[in-house]
């Protein structure tokens, strides 16, 4: 879950259209491939339930072996792994929206149907304010989703590791964590293009050692 989910979720934000988008460019860029963008929603969709999935999982194994003040952060780790999955799912559901609405029906004669907008300028706000709305939920995904890997790390380095360089691999999420939980504040597109990926990748491996049978849940 932790190596096919992120490859998902970074294969479709690579091809994501609105990416670098705000305002209505964004909208725009939605609107304007609207017919090819659905498949790739599902895509990123699946691999973001698969991965958070797989990170909650991972967390709720290392709360099975814990006790006291390591628990208690790993409990809060759960409560942030899920708002992550949520604030994804939202941002999706805003761009679900817009795609839906792109070819929505303009009529201003007095007895339009219910479900059609007054004029282009309508639909347009209607757009921009779905767009706006998932931004808004995607915004603090880094900080709740960075705090989560730097309890996790935090705990694993506590606790009873691996010898050798396995034993860092999990601590190693304090850092990444750090990084990515930074992203909002330093507020730079080009930061985030780069600590995104490195964060999704830092699951594939971690995902791929455990599959491998390499890398130990700590204890």
């Amino acid at each position: 879950m932790l190596t096919l989910g992120p490859i998902m979720l970074l294969g479709a934000f690579i091809l994501w259209p609105a990416a670098d988008y705000v305002g209505s460019r964004g909208t725009e860029s939605l609107a304007n491939e609207a017919d090819s963008l659905m498949p790739l929603l599902i895509v990123a969709s699946l691999g973001t339930m698969v991965m958070f999935g797989g990170l909650y999982l991972l967390n709720s194994e290392m709360m099975e072996n814990s006790e006291g003040m390591h628990k208690q952060l790993l409990t809060v780790g759960s409560m942030l792994i899920i708002a992550s999955m949520v604030a994804f799912i939202m941002g999706m559901g805003s761009n679900v929206a817009i795609i839906n609405e792109a070819d929505a029906t303009i009529d201003s004669s007095p007895d339009a149907v219910v479900d059609a907008y007054v004029d282009q300028s309508d639909l347009d706000d209607s757009m921009n304010n779905m767009f706006d709305a998932g931004s808004v939920a995607w915004q603090m995904s880094p900080v709740t989703w960075g705090l989560a890997l730097i309890i996790i790390g935090f705990v694993a380095f506590q606790s009873g590791r691996q010898d050798g360089p396995m034993g860092l691999v999990f601590p190693a999420l304090m850092p990444i964590g750090t990084m990515f939980l930074s992203a909002p504040i330093i507020d730079d597109p080009a930061w985030f293009n780069i600590v995104f990926p490195v964060t999704i990748l830092t699951h594939v491996i971690v995902g791929g050692l455990m599959v491998a049978g390499k890398l130990n849940i700590p204890e």
